[in-house]
């Protein structure tokens, strides 16, 4: 069964009058559709392409998560990787765009310690622990409202979430996705272990962006492989990586929301492509300054926490998106 819904980009001025978090969207071309099919939901801004939610196990590739592939710049132009399909050889687990955890109660939720899916190989038969999708609370106007379970390595709930992605348009042409997660645990507690191999948000961009990758922060830059240490697990209240495709700069970023517990973020970012918020790898990022198991997070059974990021996907390099002016009206 197909459904599509359009929301008015009327609508969404209105709704940014009301809502802080909401950004102002073009008036004219930024109208957002979604239309779900079988096993993914199409997302439409301005009547263009933009990416695909993908929330059902798809035929011949490793599954542990929803995700969107692909991602499409405002021209159309695909900026991130699914590894899974086009490299699955060199971490197979980064999927475009996605949430992750590498520790959850000592679940990896990150890898797939499965083989990857190649003409031949196909996916194990031995299951792994998975995001599950459990069913969607809403898929309409800008906004897809998810609720997932998070498995144990027997495959039973130990983690719920209520995931809230909401997409549009920057006045300058950016597109954006909004990103919501309400962590709870399903009955006893659940801990997010301290680990480098982790995201709540996460991007893959593609090869051409990052053998030409850029990496930026608040405050300071990597150019190169030789300087990604004096970016690599900082705090930052955005980060991004851009690069070129076919001589022309492209790039994503990720704003964390300053209501984040231990906001701003470390930055799990390398050139090779993965930009990644991670508040929970303490200790691999910087073991002079903090003690082993520090960056442990704890969720307790009926007191669910909250975590905000927004995706910033971009023509032109860090400087010509204007992230530092973007992340000022996503805090407010």
């Amino acid at each position: 069964m197909i459904r599509s819904r359009t929301f008015p980009a009327f609508l969404s001025v209105c709704a940014g009058l009301l809502l802080a978090a909401v950004p102002a969207v073009r008036a004219a071309d930024a109208d957002v559709k979604l239309t779900q099919t079988d096993g993914k939901i199409l997302v439409e801004i301005g009547g263009k392409p933009f990416t695909e939610y993908r929330f059902e196990p798809e035929k011949d590739l490793p599954w542990a998560r929803p995700y969107f592939y692909p991602v499409r710049a405002p021209d159309g132009t695909e900026i991130t990787s699914d590894q899974s399909r086009f490299n699955p050889k060199e971490h197979p687990h980064h999927r475009s765009l996605y949430v992750a955890q590498g520790a959850v109660n000592g679940v990896d939720h990150w890898a797939h310690p499965n083989k990857p899916a190649t003409p031949d190989i196909k996916p194990a038969d031995v299951r792994q622990p998975e995001q599950k999708h459990l069913k969607f609370e809403k898929v309409g106007g800008d906004t897809i409202v998810e609720q997932l379970a998070w498995e144990d390595k027997e495959g039973k709930p130990m983690l719920l979430e209520t995931r809230t992605w909401r997409f549009f348009a920057f006045a300058d042409g950016s597109r954006g996705i909004d990103q919501t997660s309400v962590f709870s645990a399903a009955e006893a507690p659940v801990t997010f272990g301290e680990t480098k191999e982790a995201g709540l948000a996460s991007v893959r961009l593609n090869k051409a962006i990052s053998d030409t990758s850029t990496i930026t922060m608040e405050k300071i830059a990597s150019t190169d492989k030789k300087t990604e240490n004096s970016v690599w697990g900082k705090k930052s209240p955005w980060c991004d990586l851009s690069g070129k495709i076919d001589g022309k700069d492209y790039g994503a970023a990720i704003l964390d929301h300053p209501s984040n517990p231990r906001s701003p973020s470390n930055w799990h970012v390398r050139h090779y492509g993965l930009l990644s918020a991670n508040v929970f790898g303490l200790y691999d990022f910087d073991k002079v300054n903090n003690a082993k198991g520090s960056g442990d997070f704890k969720i307790q059974p009926g007191k669910p926490v909250t975590f905000k990021y927004r995706y910033v996907i971009h023509t032109g390099n860090a400087a010509s998106a204007k992230l530092p002016e973007k992340f000022a009206e996503f805090a407010k």
